[in-house]
């Protein structure tokens, strides 16, 4: 997976994350996030490809770029899906392993 700073960036968007929360979640420094998305740091192969395993466990699915288009981004979940899951969480009893995203 070729994690580019746009992708990186509209990615985090499109989870609903901000940086303070991907840095928590990837275990990567925020000022690392930060100065990749901006395009002045690089973080080398390890830390983008753990950027995009984190991003890809909060429902983002990297789409490669093909002769159809350029790379980009969708939803693991449609808008109905997400709501049902929202629904089930919030249903209450008792907590237990979420295999779900």
């Amino acid at each position: 997976m070729n994690i580019t700073p746009e992708l990186c960036h509209a990615a985090r968007i499109l989870a609903h994350i901000d940086r303070s929360a991907l840095s928590q979640e990837s275990g990567l420094a925020e000022d690392q996030i930060a100065a990749f998305e901006e395009g002045t740091g690089d973080l080398g192969e390890a830390m983008r490809e753990k950027i995009g395993t984190t991003l890809e466990a909060l429902g983002v699915i990297f789409l490669p770029e093909d002769k159809e288009g350029g790379a980009g981004l969708r939803l693991k979940f449609t808008e109905g899906e997400t709501r049902r899951i929202l629904n089930w969480e919030g249903e209450g009893g008792r907590v237990n392993q979420d295999d779900v995203v």
